[in-house]
């Protein structure tokens, strides 16, 4: 006789969905007055030729720790302006406000850490070799955040 008779496989624990890290920034510098008529996002705007003011959050690598129900995120952070001095000054602010994301309430998670990344992941600039006029400033952080 052929046992037919299929084993259950037990039930895995629920995983904790993790925030996502360029939204959680995102959604922080979208708040403050001081980038009101900045776009922010995970993507430049439609139509964006590198000329105007903008800011573009990339999830750059990281970590998640299931165990501590973490998320290590690294996030790459571009802004771009009409000239290399003000995409340097739009990075100039978008630094200053980061010193406060670890001091909001946020619904479900918490951001509990938040460092620059040094030596060639640190602030850098950046120019489009085929477009010169295209000169960003480019920023790597670390964002520690923890579901609640």
């Amino acid at each position: 006789m052929v046992n037919t008779m299929v084993p259950t496989p037990a039930l895995a624990p629920v995983a904790e969905v993790f925030p996502d890290a360029e939204a959680v920034v995102g959604a922080y510098l979208t708040g403050r007055p001081e980038l009101a008529n900045v776009p922010v996002g995970a993507t430049p705007p439609t139509g964006h030729d590198g000329t105007t003011p903008a800011v573009v959050l990339i999830r750059d690598g990281g970590s998640y720790r299931e165990d501590e129900v973490l998320d290590d995120a690294q996030v790459r952070i571009e802004t771009y302006g009409p000239t290399p001095t003000a995409a340097h000054e739009l990075m100039r602010t978008v630094r200053a406000l980061l010193a406060g994301i670890t001091h909001v309430v946020y619904s479900g998670y918490a951001v509990s850490g938040l460092s620059e990344e040094m030596g060639l992941r640190g602030l850098r600039r950046l120019t489009d070799r085929g477009d010169p006029a295209k000169t960003r400033y480019v920023l790597n952080i670390r964002l520690l955040i923890r579901v609640q």
